[in-house]
């Protein structure tokens, strides 16, 4: 059995940029482990630098999330105004896609004394909380301190600390009246480092395979925990041999 928090969150408006997208932004299907640690940094009333501390509270959080549904889908043009000499002397549009009535359950494992700290802050966090950039705030729904078990690494609308497509012996199932989409890879970090201008560095990257929802696959090297019928990984827990 493993202590988890489960936050169930809701939000009209989400996304997240995915690191090596600039004109064209396009959005990961779920928050990645830096925007789940920054959730729970923003509701604790951390600021950048005591966020991402190597002593900060929320560095020993695991974190996980799934898809409650398939949210819409849409892209925005944006123009950047660049300004020189005090004078707007560029506009540069670029694309970016969001995504629309999202809902998601936010997954924290830990230390039970960080966990309850966690808890009583989502009840009443110090911070707004947003999926995303600062301006697309998200509702907390549901706020859970339970127990995971062990289950089978049977994962769908969530994401794995490992590329699923250099992985051998993965099993996929279409689930009834799904479908087909790949599962979305990037190489993201699992934290920052903030140099003394306050400037975010990444930090431990790691490859991470974003599951889709109508699609379910059986990755035997993943340790599963399941909770209310759902199965998940910590994406920050990473214990994979290479392949």
């Amino acid at each position: 059995m493993e202590r988890i928090l489960a936050v169930t969150v809701r939000a009209p408006v989400a996304s997240f940029r995915r690191p090596l997208d600039h004109n064209y932004q396009r959005t990961l299907p779920l928050p990645p482990p830096t925007t789940l640690i920054g959730i729970a940094g923003a509701a604790m009333g951390l600021g950048d630098r005591k966020l991402w501390a190597p002593d900060s509270p929320a560095r020993r959080l695991k974190v996980s999330a799934w898809m409650e549904a398939e949210p819409g889908r849409a892209r925005d043009m944006w123009t950047v105004l660049k300004i020189k000499g005090g004078r707007i002397a560029e506009r540069s549009p670029y694309f970016r896609e969001l995504l629309f009535f999202t809902r998601y359950v936010l997954i924290y494992g830990g230390p039970e004394e960080i966990l309850t700290q966690l808890e009583q802050a989502f009840r009443d966090p110090a911070y707004p909380l947003s999926l995303g950039r600062e301006d697309e705030l998200a509702e907390v729904e549901e706020i859970a301190l339970a127990e995971a078990e062990l289950g089978q690494p049977r994962l769908y609308g969530t994401a794995v600390p490992l590329d699923v497509r250099q992985r051998p012996g993965i099993r996929l199932t279409l689930r009834p009246g799904a479908v087909f989409e790949p599962p979305v890879v990037e190489r993201l970090p699992l934290a920052f480092e903030i140099d003394a201008r306050g400037i975010r560095h990444p930090a431990d990257p790691i490859p991470i395979s974003f599951l889709p929802l109508g699609v379910e696959l059986e990755v035997p090297e993943i340790r599963a925990w399941r909770w209310k019928d759902r199965h998940f990984a910590w994406m920050n827990e990473v214990k994979i041999p290479p392949p």
